[in-house]
C-alpha cells in the first residue's frame, strides 16, 4: 500500500479543490473516484455554463480568487451571478483537474470503508484495494444527480467516524402536484409562488405515496417559518411546476403524513385581489374579455374556467413531492455542520477526518450558491488537512 499524507475520496467540486490546495502545500495526495472520470456533475452545472459562485455566496470573493490562482479560472458577472469567462462548464471541470495534477487520481475506485487507527486512516474500496493516509476528506457528494454517479457513499463512511446524517432530501428540483396539469403543459409566466403548509389534513389516496417512496420526508430540523415567497417564471409541466422561483422553495418541504403543502401563484403581485378585479370587469365590459391578453392564453381559460372558482391572484396547487433525484440539483440534508469545524471543516468528532461539499447539511438557493460552498469547503479542508500538530 502506498502511504498518502492527505486521501480525498470523491473527484467533484469540493474534491478537485481539495486535491489542488493540498497539492499546492507539497503533500503526497490520493484522490479517489468512483467514476471513470472526474468532475462529471461540474459539466453538466449552470445548463452547461457553470455558475460556480454568487456576489452573494459565503466568501464568494475567496472562493474566486483561490480558484484564480490555483487553476486559472477568470470570473464573468452576470446578474451577481458568476461564471467562468469562457461561459462554459467543461472548461471548469477541465481547470481543476489540472490544477489538482500534483495529486494521484484513482479512477473507477469506490470507497466502500474507512477507519482509523493510530492515528493513520485506511480506505477499501470494492474492488479490494486499501489506501492509508494521515488525512482523510470526504468529498463524496450527497445524492442528487445520480446519472453522474452521486449515490450518497459517503453518509456511511461519516457515520462511521461517529458522524450524524440528516435524511437527505432532493432540493431545488421542479415541484410535482396532486392536480391535472396537462391543459397548462408548456407554459410560462411571471407570478409570485408562495409556499404554504396546513397541518392535521390527509392528503389520502394516490397523491400520498410519496411518503412512502423516499423522495421526500421528515427530519429532525425544525421547520422553517411558512409561508415562504419567491418572485419569477413559472413553468407547467403535465404534473407539475418549475421555475427558478419555485425550484429555490423546494429545500422548504419537508412532507410527512398528516401535513400537506400548497404552492400559490399569483399572477399579479404588484395589484390588491381589488384592483385586479376592478381591471377585469372594465376590460369584460369594454373589450369582452378578462385575463386574456394579460396572462398566456391556455393560463387565462384555465383560470376562468367556469364553476372551478380559481383566481389569478391565488392559484393553488396541492404538492406531494419533487421529481426526484436525478433532476435535483442539490441534496438537503447530511451532516449537520455543528459536527465540523467552520473554518476548516475539520470533523470535530475525529481528528484529521474533514468533511466538505454536499456531504455536508447546508442547501442554498439557485444560482451559484451550492458550488460555491462546494469549492469553498473543500479549499479549506485542502488548505489545512494534513498539518502537523
Amino acid at each position: 500500500m502506498t502511504a498518502y499524507d492527505v486521501l480525498i475520496i470523491g473527484a467533484g467540486a469540493s474534491g478537485l479543490a481539495a486535491a489542488a490546495a493540498a497539492s499546492e502545500r507539497g503533500l503526497k495526495t490520493a484522490l479517489l473516484e468512483r467514476n471513470d472520470a472526474p468532475g462529471r456533475k461540474i459539466r453538466a452545472t449552470g445548463n452547461g455554463r457553470c455558475n460556480y459562485s454568487n456576489v452573494d455566496a459565503p466568501r464568494s470573493a475567496v472562493v474566486v480568487e483561490r480558484l484564480r490562482q490555483l487553476a486559472g479560472i477568470e470570473p464573468a458577472v452576470e446578474e451577481g451571478r458568476i461564471y467562468p469567462r469562457s461561459f462554459e462548464a467543461a472548461t471548469v471541470a477541465e481547470a481543476l483537474a489540472n490544477a489538482a495534477s500534483g495529486a494521484d487520481l484513482i479512477l473507477n475506485a469506490r470507497a466502500v470503508s474507512a477507519e482509523k487507527n493510530g492515528g493513520v486512516f485506511t480506505v477499501k474500496t470494492e474492488d479490494g484495494r486499501a489506501f492509508v493516509s494521515r488525512a482523510l476528506i470526504l468529498a463524496c457528494g450527497g445524492k442528487a444527480g445520480i446519472q453522474y454517479g452521486c449515490y450518497g457513499d459517503g453518509y456511511k463512511l461519516a457515520k462511521a467516524f461517529g458522524h450524524s446524517v440528516e435524511r437527505p432530501i432532493p432540493a431545488l428540483d421542479a415541484m410535482v402536484c396532486a392536480e391535472d396539469l396537462e391543459a397548462l403543459h408548456g407554459i410560462r409566466a411571471l407570478a409570485k409562488a408562495t409556499l404554504s403548509m396546513e397541518s392535521g389534513i390527509s392528503c389520502g389516496g394516490e397523491f400520498c405515496s410519496i411518503y412512502a417512496s423516499g423522495n421526500a420526508g421528515a427530519d429532525s430540523r425544525e421547520r422553517p417559518e411558512l409561508p415562504v415567497s419567491e418572485e419569477g417564471e413559472v413553468q407547467f409541466t403535465r404534473n407539475g411546476i418549475s421555475g427558478i422561483c419555485v425550484m429555490d422553495l423546494s429545500r422548504y418541504l419537508r412532507l410527512q403524513a398528516g401535513t400537506v403543502y400548497i404552492l400559490s401563484l399569483d399572477f399579479f403581485p404588484e395589484k390588491t385581489a381589488e384592483e385586479l378585479e376592478k381591471m377585469l370587469t372594465e376590460r369584460r365590459r369594454t373589450f369582452g374579455t378578462g385575463l386574456k391578453g394579460l396572462v398566456p392564453e391556455k393560463l387565462a381559460e384555465y383560470i376562468e374556467e367556469p364553476g372551478k372558482g380559481r383566481s389569478a391572484k391565488d392559484l393553488s396547487f396541492i404538492v406531494t413531492g419533487t421529481r426526484g433525484w436525478k433532476t435535483a440539483q442539490v441534496t438537503r440534508g447530511g451532516v449537520p455542520l455543528s459536527e465540523v469545524d467552520p473554518e476548516t471543516f475539520e470533523s470535530v468528532l475525529c481528528k484529521g477526518l474533514y468533511i466538505t461539499g454536499e456531504l455536508l447539511d447546508y442547501d442554498g438557493p439557485c444560482g451559484g450558491f451550492n458550488l460555491n460552498w462546494a469549492f469553498l469547503t473543500g479549499l479549506a479542508a485542502g488548505g489545512n488537512a494534513g498539518k502537523e500538530d
